[in-house]
């Protein structure tokens, strides 16, 4: 005959404590970084929404290995901080994903502008740009202006310095 198998024992206190601690500060940290991710590149803001998935994911663990602990209030408040942090890195991670064209469109325009007119102009391009590419039409009419504006504006430069263009 064998013997009956041990039961398993219970984990003490502390160390249940401590394994609750290290996952919600592993889940804060990569929530902390996610949010920081997610505004970069393509290749950062792929990074950072898998780590916001990884950050949200450790939260919950973190609550549910808080659940025996006597101090609990700190656990529960940092694994929260950490799924809520993961969710916002998370959706505008995913948003800006999903809008990447725009995104980038946005940001060389933000780049290249030094008023608060350019800037506001940046924005209202940014709005249109959004709204046309959930609703697959072509360029919104304002940039097709602003681009008709700019080449006319180009065409009349290279005439001033080439005077012989300028008279056919």
């Amino acid at each position: 005959m064998t013997p009956p198998r041990p039961s398993p024992e219970a984990a003490p206190p502390d160390a249940r404590r401590a394994a609750a601690t290290r996952t919600a500060g592993g889940a804060l940290v990569c929530a902390a970084v996610a949010l920081v991710l997610v505004g970069a590149g393509l290749w950062p803001t792929v990074a950072g929404v898998v780590l916001a998935a990884v950050g949200i994911g450790l939260g919950i663990a973190a609550l549910v290995r808080s659940r025996g602990s006597d101090k609990r209030l700190l656990l529960v408040l940092s694994a929260v901080a950490a799924i809520v942090l993961g969710t916002l890195s998370l959706l505008t991670g995913g948003a800006r994903l999903a809008l990447w064209p725009v995104a980038e469109a946005y940001q060389e325009c933000v780049a290249g502008t030094l008023t608060l007119s350019g800037q506001a102009q940046c924005q209202q391009e940014l709005e249109d740009g959004i709204w046309s590419y959930l609703s697959g039409e072509p360029d919104a009419p304002a940039s097709d202006a602003a681009a008709g504006v700019s080449t006319a504006s180009t065409s009349k430069a290279s005439a001033d310095r080439d005077p012989a263009t300028a008279r056919s």
